[in-house]
């Protein structure tokens, strides 16, 4: 049960949600904008969200489609987690998300949600990172397309008000080989110590990253480093701890020391496999 009053709205399209938050804000409400909500939920049981309205996207029917048109898929903000792992159109997606708590859960959560949330982990923007996703964002000021990786820094960088509606991926991407290895204290719907993905095009390898630090990355410096054809696999893993964008996590589940062994063992496991694929 949230221990306080708050104001549930649940607007039929993008205009009016960004409306609602407008006047909502100019009421000092502090309102939020609601997906799956669980988070949400859970947040305020433990009040570490206090807001005095919430507004429901999920009626909006751009933010639900999982769709491929005109050589890209769709992926709407609202669409469950159950939805991206029970999909074969973008294998890594479903490999990634399938592991992201259990299936009753997976049927609430919503990969906007997911992205857009404050657990350190969120885990589903790392296949989206790697395909060079563009985010279709709506606000105050209208709606625009960024490349996620331009606009996703610790966290989805919005402007007040504004709103994540879809995520594009060229199918393109979908072809890349990729690889994906995630490590728990627990089971496989425990949060992550560590999360790795990768793809490789062909002369490339990217890397995704969740779990290790404080907030998920993609890095290009450490990817340039990754890619150095003059470096052996065993220099690259030790210079990749130079490189990482942020101290190492250590919390309850597992200390700085561990993730840090557990990251050198994948990330060396990694190139081994996808640079020998080459």
């Amino acid at each position: 049960m949230i221990p306080f009053n708050l104001e549930y709205y649940a607007p039929d399209n993008l205009d009016e949600a960004v409306e609602l938050f407008l006047t909502l804000e100019a009421e000092n409400k502090k309102p939020v904008y609601y997906g799956g909500g669980s988070e949400i939920i859970s947040f305020s049981r433990h009040r570490k969200i206090n807001t005095g309205a919430v507004i429901d996207l999920k009626s909006i029917p751009e933010t639900r489609i999982f769709e491929v048109k005109e050589e890209k898929l769709i992926t709407g903000a609202n669409a469950t987690l159950s939805i991206l792992t029970d999909q074969d159109i973008y294998p890594l997606l479903a490999r990634i998300t399938r592991h992201i708590a259990d299936r009753t859960v997976r049927n609430r959560l919503t990969v906007g949600g997911n992205i857009c949330g404050k657990l350190p982990y969120r885990e589903a923007v790392l296949p989206f990172l790697l395909s060079d996703s563009e985010a279709v964002l709506a606000g105050p000021n209208g709606r625009r397309k960024e490349k996620l990786g331009n606009i996703f820094d610790k966290r989805l960088r919005l402007d007040k008000g504004e709103l994540l509606v879809q995520l594009l991926t060229p199918l393109s991407s979908l072809k890349f080989k990729s690889w994906s290895r995630r490590r728990e204290k627990h089971g496989p719907v425990d949060y992550p110590l560590l999360h790795l993905a990768a793809v490789e095009d062909g002369e490339r390898i990217s890397v995704a990253v969740s779990g290790l630090c404080a907030f998920p990355f993609r890095d290009l410096g450490l990817e340039n480093m990754l890619n150095d054809k003059n470096l052996q696999v065993l220099e690259k893993v030790e210079k990749s701890l130079t490189l990482l964008p942020g101290d190492i996590r250590s919390d309850d589940i597992g200390s700085a020391d561990y993730r840090q062994a557990l990251w050198k063992h994948e990330l060396s496991e990694m190139l081994n496999e996808m640079e020998g694929a080459r």
